[in-house]
Formats: structure tokens, sequence, C-alpha cells
């Protein structure tokens, strides 16, 4: 699993060569998690959250997500923790 952070506004060719990927997986996630048909789950349902890398509330989020990804690597890849950065 990748979690990028990208700009949707205007869409950076990152966002663009990635959307389709990430709404597949957004739809697989309604449809196993949620019981969805596979009907639903539309791309405008997708939500982009406008976020700033200087807001407390999503650079908390940010090493939440930084921390429960390194404790997964190492445990399920073997990963050591320098292997584990935010950069990684």
């Amino acid at each position: 699993l990748k979690v990028r952070v990208v700009r949707s506004s205007p869409p950076s060719s990152q966002f663009k060569a990635t959307f389709q990927e990430s709404y597949q997986v957004y739809k697989r996630y309604q449809m196993v998690v949620h019981k969805d048909p596979p009907d639903k789950p539309t791309i405008n349902q997708v939500r982009l959250v406008p976020v700033s890398f200087e807001d407390p509330q999503f650079k908390s989020s940010f090493n939440q997500s930084a921390t429960l990804f390194a404790k997964y690597q190492m445990a399920v890849h073997k990963d050591t923790p320098s292997e584990c950065g935010e950069n990684e």
C-alpha cells in the first residue's frame, strides 16, 4: 500500500495518472466493507479533501498515518525503522 498526497486542484500529473486506480480502491472498499452493489460507488462519490501541510489537523493525521505505515512495514515486511521514514 502506498499513500501519497497529490494536488487535485488544479489536477497534478500525478493525480491524473493515479485517479482511476484510486477510484478502483475506493470502489472495492465500498463493495467489500459496506456491501455496496458494483454500480453504487461512483466516481462522483470520491471525495477530494483540500489540505494544507500547515494545518495542525492534517499534520496530526499525517503523523498517525506514518506511524501506522511504519508498524505495518516492520511487522509484515520485516523492514527496519530506517526504511519506514516519512520519505519512504
